[in-house]
């Protein structure tokens, strides 16, 4: 059964439900999680909440303290810099493998979200373009219909996700450039060029550098003077965390 189709269970909805408000900053990093008060939002019983909590906890997003008080986690820009580097590996993989594999329904779904980050970029709202964008590129690493890959990448995204959200939130060129560059990479797939998804996919990521404002992320790039063009002096190369 495809798993867009299949009816989520209380603890499903809940735990995509809160992974989603944690990514997209309506509980920001370190902010304590109370299981009966995210229940009352939710409008559900606290029991699927506290199963969505452990599941987060899993995936790194909630923590646990000596005293037992949940928390969305703190940002650490060393984490994000080891997650970038195996994304800038993995994810052009991927794209390559999604234009030998990816159905014309996969393009349309592509498409689909490249419109939805579009009208979220669009319309300023941070939140559903961090969403939409979360998705497309969970959408192109499906499509490369390979089970373990797609299981590492999915699991990196999840965590990758809350950076880049607390990034856009501080930067909305992230955003724009991000969205306008989703069609190329559908094309590329689309016509089955590998080596061209590949090679726009990785071009895709951000600087890393960028990452040093996970500690400041209220700044602009031209503050903490990134080069427009990615570069870094005297021609190093760049690592890159992506969209």
């Amino acid at each position: 059964m495809d798993e867009s189709s299949r009816i989520k269970t209380a603890h499903e909805w809940a735990r995509d439900r809160l992974r989603q408000d944690i990514v997209t900053g309506i509980y920001p990093p370190g902010s304590p999680l109370k299981q009966t008060e995210i229940a009352a939002t939710f409008g559900t019983s606290v029991t699927p909440v506290r199963e969505a909590m452990r599941d987060l906890v899993g995936e790194g997003l909630v923590q646990v303290d000596p005293q037992r008080v949940a928390r969305v986690r703190e940002v650490d820009p060393a984490e994000a810099i080891e997650i970038n580097e195996m994304r800038l590996l993995l994810e052009p993989l991927a794209a390559r493998r999604a234009a030998d594999r990816a159905t014309s329904a996969d393009v349309t779904q592509f498409r689909a979200l490249a419109h939805e980050a579009e009208a979220a970029q669009e319309a300023s709202d941070d939140a559903a373009w961090v969403r939409s964008n979360h998705q497309f590129h969970l959408a192109v690493i499906r499509s490369a219909r390979s089970p373990r890959l797609e299981s590492v990448l999915t699991n990196l995204r999840e965590v990758s996700a809350f950076y880049l959200g607390v990034l856009v939130r501080g930067d909305q060129g992230i955003r724009a450039r991000g969205t306008g560059e989703h069609e190329a990479l559908i094309a590329a797939i689309e016509s089955g060029d590998g080596e061209r998804a590949a090679e726009l996919m990785r071009a895709h990521l951000m600087p890393s550098d960028q990452l040093a404002r996970l500690t400041h992320p209220h700044r602009s790039s031209s503050e903490e003077g990134f080069p427009a063009d990615r570069s870094t002096k005297e021609g190093q190369s760049t690592q890159r965390t992506g969209t």
